[in-house]
């Protein structure tokens, strides 16, 4: 079980630092590019995809194992936390970079940065918990 916990803690820890990057380099720059290019852009963004649905889904396995064999509340908060992460990824996020791969829309930029912040404080707060995990364990 400890193998599992490091990848979850790994996954966990790399979507959070991934996700401030996205949130105060990325998403920000989407406003440097000229509404008519943005589509054509967006649809080369959906590159970073392969990065991000494979560690998102192994953190999901690995956090649902750690919930069904541990019955410390922690887990559960943690789950609450990610469920939160994948809620927002299918009601905002990818809605919206649908819409933004036929139109640049500075609206809808605009929602994308603000909706994603609900991703980039689940995760962080994953990251402390799951800090506080691995603390408690190592004393």
């Amino acid at each position: 079980m400890k193998i599992i916990l490091l990848i979850h803690v790994f996954t966990t820890v790399f979507m959070t630092g991934l996700c401030w990057f996205v949130q105060v380099v990325h998403y920000p720059l989407f406003r440097e590019i000229d509404s008519d290019k943005f589509p054509a852009y967006e649809r080369k963004n959906l590159i970073t995809g392969v990065i991000t649905v494979p560690i998102m889904t192994i953190e999901l396995i690995t956090g649902i194992i750690l919930l069904f064999n541990s019955s410390a509340s922690l887990y559960i908060i943690n789950m609450i936390l990610l469920a939160f992460v994948w809620l927002s990824t299918f009601l905002f996020q990818v809605p919206i970079h649908l819409k933004l791969m036929s139109e640049g829309s500075p609206k809808l930029i605009t929602k994308v940065i603000r909706t994603n912040w609900i991703r980039t404080l689940s995760w962080t707060a994953r990251t402390l918990l799951v800090g506080y995990i691995i603390f408690e364990l190592i004393i």
